[in-house]
């Protein structure tokens, strides 16, 4: 009896781990196509229309803030630098309790002014205003903590765009970004949402919106996060585009309609995973409603952010995005195979609960039956090696196309050394660290975060006489 219960169990996570395979193998050779379609037909399309200073629309760029003093300025000083027309900064204080404001207000010399908030959507009591009257204003709001989402709708209530870009505030945009990001709006009036491209910026040095110098980085755990941002980057959001299918915009980097948000009633209070539960709010809204609209990812829209470089900054992030994405998916669950939401009830919602959210849990399981086996004498050497080729072997084939699509897209932003390291830690991957993320996504199951910031240790950006020579 026992034999038979392993014998099932196996096949069952062997059955699984081929379709995860096959999945992520499948959205990867699908944004590979997806990808050359795009860059053609930016090759052809009007260049004369949006790059004509006359066509452009005002963007508000929404920074909010919580104990950010170490990198607020570098973030703020990297937002000067863009290539854009018309646009404010807006940088929301969400009640810190360090230098975050004063640094604003001495380096770019704020003024407190007596400004009105619309209350669109709800937030915390805003405290104060400061602003600048420079060519790109600047504009700093103090408020009362309430998190980031809580933050976030403040921002929305106090800008004076129709379109506003959330970046984080350790986060640095390249300075074609913005205009990147708008295109989709000018191409196509129902487009509310548009996300950028998220790289990893603790071993590249980035002066004026530009990448000057990149570097070999000396912790694996960067190398390792730089694969995998790679694969959700330039892998399942370009996919997904394909279908109007993206459930996230990372919170790193993203454009909105500030109507559709108003829409929807902004971003809901007490979420970890602000940044999804918008998304599905507004897929949500506009299919019940059949309005017609376009959520696009933007593959060349590159914004950079600091990644964790400890194994416990990194579990923290690992179980907040996991507990993020339950509370989205969990109360839309409505959508989950629903016919009634098109392509994102019977195809999106669905891939995101089958082979995002409940993936860690059957890795996991996956793991500890095999051990079992093996200690009961019951394992299969020959299904145990079919198993290892099949978890192993198509992550890191899509490893792999992705690093090469990274790297004829952006050649300047790698070196021949540093992507052959990434594809020697491509295959090092899948003996350890995957492994430690599926258990700190499994900590997710396990009641919720109330922290809604998270602790992320900070370290200053490099500058060009900071970088230790390659090794």
């Amino acid at each position: 009896m026992l034999e038979t219960i392993v014998y099932y169990l196996n096949v069952f996570f062997f059955v699984y781990m081929f379709l995860y395979a096959l999945v992520f193998f499948t959205t990867t050779l699908t944004a590979s196509l997806r990808l050359d379609d795009f860059f053609v037909r930016k090759r052809y399309m009007s260049y004369a229309m949006l790059s004509n200073d006359r066509n452009y629309i005002p963007v508000s760029i929404l920074v909010p803030a919580f104990n950010e003093e170490i990198t607020i300025i570098d973030t703020v000083e990297s937002l000067l630098n863009l290539k854009y027309t018309e646009y404010e900064i807006v940088v929301i204080n969400d009640g810190s309790e360090d230098n975050t404001s004063q640094v604003l207000i001495d380096r770019f010399g704020l003024k407190q002014v007596a400004r009105p908030a619309r209350l669109s959507v709800p937030c915390n009591e805003i405290i104060n205003v400061y602003e600048n009257m420079d060519k790109v204003r600047i504009t700093l709001v103090n408020k009362k903590n309430g998190g980031k989402a809580d933050a976030l709708n403040a921002g929305i209530n106090i800008c004076r765009f129709p379109l506003f870009a959330c970046i984080d505030a350790d986060s640095m945009l390249q300075d074609d970004s913005i205009r990147i990001v708008a295109e989709p709006f000018l191409e196509n009036d129902d487009t509310i949402a548009v996300g950028g491209n998220i790289k990893i910026s603790n071993d590249v040095i980035i002066e004026n919106g530009q990448v000057v110098e990149t570097n070999i980085p000396k912790k694996p755990i960067i190398l390792f996060q730089m694969i995998e941002y790679l694969r959700v980057f330039l892998a399942s959001r370009v996919a997904l585009n394909s279908i109007n299918g993206n459930l996230i915009i990372s919170g790193a980097f993203g454009l909105y309609k500030k109507a559709a948000a108003i829409n929807v009633g902004g971003y809901t209070p007490g979420v970890i995973g602000e940044d999804m539960e918008i998304i599905v709010k507004m897929h949500a809204f506009y299919r019940k409603n059949k309005i017609p609209y376009m959520i696009y990812y933007a593959p060349d829209a590159i914004c950079w952010t600091q990644a964790p470089e400890k194994l416990s900054v990194l579990r923290r992030q690992r179980r907040r995005w996991h507990e993020g994405m339950g509370q989205s998916l969990g109360s839309h669950m409505f959508m989950f195979f629903n016919p009634h939401y098109g392509t994102v009830g019977t195809v999106a919602f669905p891939y995101f609960v089958l082979f995002e959210y409940i993936t860690p849990i059957l890795e996991v399981a996956g793991i500890v039956t095999i051990v079992l086996s093996y200690f009961l004498g019951l394992l299969n050497v020959q299904f145990f090696i079919m198993y290892l080729l099949i978890y192993m072997g198509f992550s890191m084939i899509v490893s792999l196309i992705s690093l090469l699509l990274d790297r004829y897209i952006f050649p300047t932003h790698s070196t021949p050394r540093l992507t052959a390291k990434l594809v020697l830690f491509a295959f090092l991957e899948s003996f350890g660290y995957r492994q430690f993320c599926s258990l700190c996504r499994l900590g997710a199951f396990i009641g919720f975060n109330k922290n809604q910031w998270g602790k992320m240790e900070r370290t200053q950006n490099r500058k060009r006489e900071d970088q230790p020579e390659e090794s």
